[in-house]
């Protein structure tokens, strides 16, 4: 709302009273009133909460009066976004506003877990309190599945009623082809069936233990809930651990209800790296002997021995592969030397190589 430079400052006063912004009690000169509607003006420019219903444990629908705006649903300000969303209860949001699909101002919000029936308040950007009642409802997962010998899917499926946020977010409706649609304010599609929601896995966890009493967490592979046309995200176990073939491990998870939880680990050959290529200084193409057919390559690292005595570290770009050919990135800053020929060696035994070499450019 943008204010005349110019007011007649009489007018400006009865308007200044006629809004209640000021009291016989203050003194009635031009520039505190002025200043008043100003801070009047800009408090009516911020969203307010109207409505907030939670959807499972990890996910609230939050409808505002408005749009958000730009800024605050940028992930590059998450921090900031962070503090704008204040809970009791030690609640608080784990990633950014998502806008539902059709909706002018309904979002996905996810958070940490809430407790059932804990009656919680959330003030966004310092506004008046709103209450809603917390539910460790799960999210219903029919199985576990390993797919490498470090790492293994916890699947779900539209026709038991569970869809990822990334197909009915308006972030992502236009690359998501075909698995994109919306939900009405009951969370139900055009047909009328309803949906529980898979928010952001972002920081998100599962517990594992095995059948020879060992217990650890495994940590979702960032970019992988909804890769590949499925929901299917994957979890890792810690670096340098592998799944032991003829191990039963059993999954428990605070957020995913699991029809089947437990998997029998099997001997899975890791991949073969056939042939790298640079791209730039700070890029380039690795392919694979085989195509994974989904992205396992998430996640992982290969180490750059240059024939210089030097040693570089590169890390997959994330849903960048394309059939059997991923781009990895140098990290921590350094460039590949055009002179320099550096022999790839894959992290955490996750492929194998054979006289792979990287030509520098």
């Amino acid at each position: 709302m943008k204010l005349r430079k110019r007011m007649v400052p009489a007018a400006l006063a009865l308007s200044v009273l006629s809004a209640g912004l000021v009291t016989f009690n203050e003194p009635l000169n031009a520039e505190a009133a002025s200043k008043k509607v100003v801070a009047a003006a800009e408090n009516e420019q911020v969203a307010k909460i109207t409505n907030i219903k939670p959807l499972n444990t990890m996910t609230l629908q939050i409808t505002f009066n408005q749009p958000l705006a730009a800024a605050d649903v940028d992930l590059n300000n998450l921090d900031a976004i962070k503090q704008n969303f204040t809970f009791n209860g030690d609640l608080e949001i784990v990633n950014v506003p998502r806008l539902m699909t059709g909706s002018k101002s309904t979002y996905i919000v996810p958070t940490t877990f809430q407790e059932d029936d804990f009656i919680y308040t959330l003030s966004y950007k310092e506004q008046r309190n709103k209450v809603f009642e917390g539910t460790d409802e799960k999210v219903f997962v029919r199985n576990v599945e390993q797919v490498t010998n470090d790492t293994f899917t916890l699947e779900s499926f539209q026709e038991d009623g569970v869809v990822d946020y990334a197909n009915i977010i308006e972030a992502y409706r236009a690359g998501r082809g075909d698995l994109a649609f919306s939900l009405d304010r009951h969370n139900r599609d055009a047909s009328g069936k309803r949906f529980d929601v898979i928010s952001s896995l972002r920081d998100r966890y599962v517990t594992v233990k095995t059948s020879e009493g060992e217990e650890f967490v495994a940590n979702y592979v960032p970019f992988t809930q909804a890769a590949d046309g499925r929901q299917a995200p994957q979890f890792r176990l810690p670096a340098g651990q592998i799944l032991k073939p003829g191990v039963t491990y059993r999954v428990y998870s605070q957020w995913a209800e699991m029809d089947v939880k437990s998997f029998v680990a099997q001997e899975i050959a890791p991949f073969t790296l056939q042939s790298a290529k640079a791209i730039d200084e700070k890029s380039f193409e690795l392919q694979l002997t085989n195509d994974p057919q989904s992205d396992l390559l998430a996640g992982r690292s290969v180490e750059l021995r240059g024939n210089d005595g030097s040693t570089l570290q590169a890390q997959y770009r994330y849903s960048s592969r394309k059939g059997a050919v991923g781009i990895f990135d140098v990290a921590n800053g350094g460039t590949l030397k055009a002179n320099v020929s550096y022999t790839v060696m894959p992290l955490n035994n996750w492929a194998t190589a054979t006289n792979v070499v990287l030509q520098g450019k």
